[in-house]
């Protein structure tokens, strides 16, 4: 399995809720610039999630609009769970339940550093911390705990 977790790209602190929150200039340019990275295997994704919160929709949308080798067509999904404060065992059984070996997952601090934490070194609180737009690709067999080995951080 390949995991590559993103972080959303930088977003305005100005909005109704946190939920609401949408990218700046500056997010949106280094999504961008992420998704033309040339060491990201690409064509491996087969799926694209993201929280249901603005920035990481939008980080979803513009990844997809500007990846690298595009050899196969994706669509953006929403996966509740992934929200900054999601619950990792429901992370861990949503990936145990897929049959795609390459999967994208866009979502937020301080739950995108508890699941490099849980799934590479089975402690959620050894993860490494994330900036905005940063990418984190995991590899190996299953997503469980401490299965997976951290093979990339690409920071924006």
């Amino acid at each position: 399995m390949k995991l590559l977790l993103m972080r959303h790209g930088e977003a305005s602190s100005e909005a109704i809720t946190d939920a609401k929150r949408p990218l700046t200039a500056i997010g949106r340019a280094s999504v961008i610039r992420q998704a033309g990275n040339s060491i990201v295997p690409w064509p491996e994704f087969t799926r694209v999630w993201a929280s249901p919160y603005l920035r990481a929709q939008q980080t979803g949308s513009l990844v997809l609009e500007n990846y690298r080798h595009k050899t196969h067509q994706l669509k953006l999904q929403t996966l509740n769970c992934i929200t900054p404060h999601g619950d990792i065992d429901q992370v861990e059984s949503f990936l145990l339940e897929q049959e795609h070996q390459g999967i994208v997952m866009i979502t937020h601090q301080p739950l995108i550093s508890s699941l490099i934490g849980q799934f590479c070194y089975a402690d959620q609180y050894l993860g490494d911390p994330m900036m905005p737009a940063s990418m984190a690709l995991l590899e190996g067999e299953v997503a469980t705990a401490g299965t997976l080995r951290l093979t990339h951080l690409f920071h924006s």
